[in-house]
């Protein structure tokens, strides 16, 4: 049985989507939190909350309490500003018990009361991973590989260093 020209096109392509999706698979891990924003992100993710971005800040007289008199008596809080595609802001605070680990947020606009937030991790990804995330996020944005990148950040592990 011979193929034809077009049979064997469809299979080279197959294949080579196939080989591209496990390569991508394991060099895309999941997006490490390595700030607060990061971590309330990934809350405003979870919820399919849209934003454009979401930034804290330690504001007077909280910074000033939280490095005078330390963590074990004056908690780390800042305000949360969650940019929204519309252009409005959605403010918000942000508590931390055990020097900004085991934080809690609060964003009343979409009903988040004192939710717990991930911890900061120490791990940073390496420099061509961080790279091809931002590659794939350009990518994204013109909402050509939406689904893929999607399946690849929740079922990839692995390209991380600590520091």
């Amino acid at each position: 049985m011979r193929l034809s020209r077009s049979g064997f096109i469809l299979i080279a392509v197959s294949s080579v989507t196939c080989v591209l999706a496990a390569v991508l698979l394991f060099a895309l891990p999941p997006r490490p939190i390595t700030s607060h924003a990061d971590a309330i992100a990934t809350i405003l993710d979870r919820r399919g909350i849209a934003y454009e971005r979401v930034m804290t800040d330690q504001v007077w007289p909280a910074a000033v309490n939280y490095y005078a008199y330390g963590p074990s008596v004056y908690p780390y809080s800042a305000t949360v500003s969650v940019f929204l595609p519309d252009g409005a802001i959605a403010p918000g605070s942000l508590e931390c018990t055990d020097d900004r680990r085991r934080c809690r947020v609060t964003i009343v606009r979409f009903a988040i009361d004192n939710e717990p937030i991930p911890d900061i991790s120490s791990v940073r990804p390496l420099p061509w991973v961080e790279w091809l995330r931002q590659v794939v996020q350009k990518i994204r944005f013109f909402g050509y590989v939406t689904f893929v990148s999607n399946v690849l950040e929740k079922y990839s592990a692995g390209c991380f260093v600590s520091g």
